[in-house]
């Protein structure tokens, strides 16, 4: 095997692990947020409510159709917040994920 193959298996298989990672922060993220959106419109099914938003994050690849799911559902229970704090909180849980994740490894 050349040096330029090793290389280039060296990035494939670093692409692959921080295309993993990146799905386990996700979904990490998105258990989180359903957790956090679940005690605010008083939901005592928390896991119930956790699974559907992850059902829902496996409708489409992206952040829209968890967005939407939990934005909704916020909405009918009048809690008070907008698309743009939704996504400032989702953002938030995302670097929490990341950090729970790296302190497991």
């Amino acid at each position: 095997m050349t040096e330029l193959n090793k290389r280039q298996r060296a990035l494939e298989e670093k692409y692959f692990l921080d295309f993993e990672r990146a799905i386990r922060v996700r979904d990490r993220r998105n258990r989180i947020l359903a957790k956090w959106a679940a005690q605010a419109i008083g939901r005592a099914d928390t896991s119930a409510y956790v699974d559907e938003v992850i059902k829902a994050a496996q409708a489409e690849p992206g952040d829209d159709d968890v967005l939407l799911k939990v934005l909704g559902d916020l909405q009918a229970a009048s809690v008070s917040v907008d698309e743009a704090k939704l996504r400032e909180k989702m953002r938030a849980f995302l670097f929490v994920a990341a950090e729970q994740l790296e302190a497991e490894e």
